[in-house]
């Protein structure tokens, strides 16, 4: 492996050792790949909501793009509109890696603070509103972390992960957290909570007691908290995901 991929060993008996690739969001186990279930769940999961924002973001991009042409009385000749239609089409895609970017800082924050290392100055106030929301909630939460940040892989479904954070709590149970900076809570989340709980409980043999997801918005004044049940219906449905994303990789058909 290069450098850009990282080897994180797991606790089961036999060697199992993870290898992800930050740049590629690619996973190794043992050397073969092996699909996360973010992947999984993406391929294996009908998003109405998601399909919607796909298709109407860039026709009110469009929109906007025309009317401040009009508004600044500048000609729509063919050249201008090929660059409105460019920036309509990726409006989407900008959106999503902008998204990305500022959940990716957050993640990182907060790993750096709960391994106590110095958190400086962010400038970013979407980054800043999120990380002040996450101080401030984990500041009255009492909890102790756990884990941090860890690579997981299933051996009995075959698929990896890595969960955000897994806490004590003042009844010394484990609870799960799974941590996004998105603007909705989505079903996805779900079964996503409900792998990782299975793939940690596989691995170490203990127990968590319950999950939740902490949404940290880019603009409003509370996180949201939100429990993730964790039942085998729910776990069940992820392993749906898989195998409809498994059979769409070998299907000749789109």
């Amino acid at each position: 492996m290069s450098n850009m991929w990282k080897e994180y060993p797991l606790k089961y008996k036999e060697k199992t050792v993870v290898s992800y690739n930050d740049d590629k969001h690619q996973y190794y186990v043992n050397g073969k790949e092996v699909f996360s279930a973010t992947t999984i769940i993406e391929q294996g999961l009908l998003k109405p909501s998601l399909t919607d924002w796909l298709i109407t973001t860039p026709m009110y991009k469009f929109k906007y793009l025309i009317s401040e042409q009009i508004k600044n009385k500048e000609p729509i000749d063919k050249l201008a509109l090929e660059k409105i239609f460019k920036e309509a089409r990726n409006a989407t895609n900008t959106i999503k890696e902008n998204g990305a970017m500022i959940g990716s800082v957050v993640h990182s924050l907060i790993e750096d603070f709960l391994n106590k290392k110095e958190i400086l100055p962010q400038s970013d106030p979407k980054v800043t509103n999120c990380w002040n929301l996450f101080l401030g909630w984990w500041n009255d939460a009492g909890y102790v972390p756990i884990e941090i940040e860890k690579k997981l892989y299933s051996k009995k479904h075959n698929y990896v992960g890595t969960l955000d954070l897994i806490v004590r709590d003042k009844s010394g149970k484990l609870v799960l957290i799974d941590i996004k900076t998105s603007n909705f809570i989505s079903f996805g989340y779900v079964l996503q909570a409900n792998a990782y709980q299975k793939a940690y409980e596989e691995e170490t043999g203990k127990k968590i007691s319950e999950a939740f997801c902490l949404r940290l918005d880019k603009k409003s004044d509370a996180p949201e908290i939100a429990p993730m049940p964790l039942t085998t219906e729910l776990f069940n449905a992820f392993l749906g995901a898989k195998y409809i994303s498994e059979q769409r990789k070998i299907s000749e058909y789109v």
